[in-house]
């Protein structure tokens, strides 16, 4: 991992939208991201580690997950299988606490690094 800073963040944004975030219903059905950022996953974790992932709501106890990352065999990351892992994260989250609430009011916006390999996802929620 190289010694950079400031640290990433990975925006998600599906194909023809204008804005950035991606719910996780869109999410879990592999609904098509705007690939216009590519990132190697030297970038993103470790060789030998996964991604670690710290899901916070606020009124809640935060939960951490290791989320697997593997590159393309031209080493960059998936996006989509990375969303969609992270979106699988987040519902087991929701499980966990007993959040009632749609999968479709739920946007993942990005993931933001907070330490190398470590992330947090910036979520938001929105009326139907």
């Amino acid at each position: 991992m190289s010694d950079r800073y400031p640290f990433l963040t990975i925006k998600f944004r599906p194909l023809g939208r204008h804005r950035d975030g991606i719910s996780l219903t869109e999410a879990m059905n592999w609904v098509r991201l705007s690939c216009s950022h590519w990132y190697a996953i030297r970038d993103i974790v470790d060789m030998c580690n996964p991604l670690t992932l710290k899901v916070r709501w606020t009124g809640y106890h935060s939960l951490i997950y290791e989320i697997p990352v593997s590159s393309e065999f031209d080493g960059t990351v998936n996006l989509q299988r990375l969303v969609r892992r992270v979106a699988r994260a987040i519902v087991h989250f929701m499980d966990q606490n007993a959040i009632a609430l749609h999968l479709d009011r739920v946007v993942v916006h990005c993931l933001e690094e907070v330490q190398p390999g470590s992330w947090i996802p910036v979520l938001s929620t929105h009326q139907l």
